[in-house]
């Protein structure tokens, strides 16, 4: 779940917080959006479907998605007992639980992502873009840095990535796209951070190879 805190308090301890949404699993990404005070998330979907539950190669690699989501007071996303399948739209009851891949069961009416990614890509950071030297198409949308994934085999890892989100009028479109990747492979950047500086460059943290990336636009 997530969480809310005072943040003008120290020594703080869980009974002293407020549980603000559940049903979340490893929602390691989350930024407040600009000008709205809204709370959003991307977290890591569940992983193994394919070597303990006899979900086929493809199904364990494509699934469940990364979720990208708005988080609201009181939001259930279905976590443990749930998962969002992507291709369907819609969540699904996990295996442990009786779920066979199609049965929703318990899982109606539990929260839903905005944006269902790829399964297994990891999400690290989100950064909302206020800044203006990228041009109004990227202003409003969100950065997504993607650490990549350890467990699609025998098909191929993917996630390796920074993807831009973006939005109109306050909410996501529904589209994605790749902004950063590696000129060294597929699978040589594990981005772990993501920022927009105060001159609305972006920059791009890199686990694996301990570097920090700016990137600008050029005029």
């Amino acid at each position: 779940g997530v969480w809310r805190f005072s943040a003008s308090r120290a020594r703080q301890r869980e009974a002293d917080g407020t549980r603000y949404a559940t049903g979340l699993r490893n929602a390691e990404a989350l930024a407040v959006q600009p000008g709205t005070g809204a709370l959003f998330a991307a977290m890591h979907g569940r992983d193994q479907l394919g070597q303990n539950w006899g979900f086929s190669d493809e199904q364990n690699a494509e699934l469940p998605a990364e979720e990208f989501m708005r988080v609201r007071p009181g939001d259930d996303f279905g976590w443990p007992y749930c998962y969002y399948d992507q291709r369907q739209g819609k969540n699904v009851l996990a295996p442990e639980y009786g779920g066979d891949g199609r049965a929703v069961g318990r899982c109606a009416g539990k929260a839903t992502p905005l944006i269902g990614f790829p399964g297994h890509w990891a999400p690290m950071a989100i950064a909302f873009y206020d800044g203006t030297r990228f041009g109004p198409r990227y202003q409003g949308g969100a950065f997504v840095a993607f650490h990549g994934s350890w467990n699609r085999a025998p098909l191929s890892q993917e996630g390796y990535r920074v993807d831009f989100v973006p939005f109109r009028d306050g909410t996501p479109t529904g589209q994605y796209e790749t902004f950063a990747a590696s000129q060294d492979g597929p699978t040589a950047l594990r981005a772990s951070g993501v920022a927009v500086g105060a001159d609305g460059s972006l920059y791009i943290a890199g686990e694996n190879s301990g570097t920090i990336w700016r990137v600008m636009a050029l005029r």
